[in-house]
């Protein structure tokens, strides 16, 4: 499929995604989050991984390896069925001791990334450790490392900023009307809600709908926004205030696009043809073993595959960094 078929198609996407997160907010999101989102991490990984995780330092792989486990490790502890068998008391530890380092490990990953972008031996090990922990030790408590590492980094920046950044740098390289379009509409269709009057889509959610998200912890994302947009003084999220309802548009919409954004480029970047018989066979069998997961209990899909997910996010950061310096470098000219 040529580039200005599937600009044409991502406008049709941008629209009918933004036009769901209106008259269906939380709906829209936990179906694609359960539905969409492994698909997502299970190609894009692998996509990531034939292409030698865009590094010349094929050990990074490792330090992303273990950094996901870590981050994960929390979220398992928290499912009820693990109360069975360990005590209550080492389970809190976890939750609420290790959590503190799954910021860290985040941190550390990306730092680890943009080094071993330039470093092919074993001394990027060393020095990105070095440089995540000092920059960690000293910012780590603060408010605005906890909220753009620990909170928007893996959430809003990846799914917004960085599907964005891809796009400006897709249109860099072979601009079309559609392109410049789709790029205009990704940044005001979120603008546009300043404006929108929520009381016409009269909503009505659900306890399942409200219960699922609550439990899942998706609110602290919306509480924070409202008070990073001056919404609220303090952390507050009410499911029917206009403000909040807003936010979760937008939180819909970029989550929604960027997932479908990823399988409409297919053709372009050539991920499918990574993928063999075999390993198409085991993505597939993954993707319905979490789908069956996410219907049995959503929170026990969620665990289950948050692995998956934060290490597809630390794999994407050479690419994020790849794109952004792209972005900013000018083309040599050819003779």
């Amino acid at each position: 499929m040529k580039t200005l078929h599937i600009d044409k198609l991502n406008l049709i996407l941008i629209l009918a995604s933004f036009a769901l997160a209106c008259f269906l907010p939380f709906e829209l999101f936990l179906f694609g989050y359960a539905f969409l989102g492994p698909l997502h991490y299970l190609t894009e990984s692998n996509w990531i991984a034939d292409k030698n995780y865009f590094v010349p330092n094929t050990y990074w792989k490792y330090l992303v390896l273990v950094a996901a486990i870590i981050y994960s490790i929390p979220f398992v502890f928290s499912l009820s069925i693990v109360s069975e068998f360990i005590n209550e008391s080492t389970i809190t530890f976890v939750i609420y001791k290790m959590a503190k380092y799954t910021n860290f490990v985040l941190f550390f990953i990306l730092i680890s990334a943009v080094l071993a972008l330039f470093y092919k031996t074993y001394k990027v090990f060393i020095i990105s450790f070095l440089i995540a922990f000092l920059l960690s030790f000293w910012t780590y408590t603060t408010e605005a490392y906890l909220l753009i590492n620990g909170l928007l980094l893996p959430t809003i920046i990846h799914v917004y900023v960085f599907t964005l950044l891809f796009m400006m740098y897709g249109v860099k390289n072979k601009k079309t009307t559609y392109g410049i379009l789709n790029i205009i509409l990704i940044i005001v269709l979120p603008l546009s809600l300043v404006f929108l009057d929520t009381e016409i889509f009269n909503y009505q959610f659900s306890d399942a709908v409200k219960n699922t998200y609550v439990n899942n912890n998706f609110h602290v994302l919306n509480a924070n926004l409202a008070k990073l947009f001056g919404v609220y003084e303090d952390l507050k999220f009410f499911f029917y205030e206009k403000l909040d309802v807003k936010i979760q548009i937008f939180i819909a919409f970029a989550y929604i696009y960027h997932y479908l954004n990823w399988f409409s480029k297919t053709t372009i970047i050539g991920w499918h043809k990574e993928l063999t018989g075999k390993k198409a066979i085991l993505i597939l069998g993954v993707w319905i073993a979490i789908l069956f997961c996410y219907l049995y209990d959503y929170r026990l899909g969620l665990v289950i595959s948050i692995f998956l997910s934060v290490s597809h996010v630390m794999l994407e950061f050479p690419l994020n960094i790849i794109t952004i310096r792209s972005l900013f470098s000018k083309r040599k000219k050819t003779t």
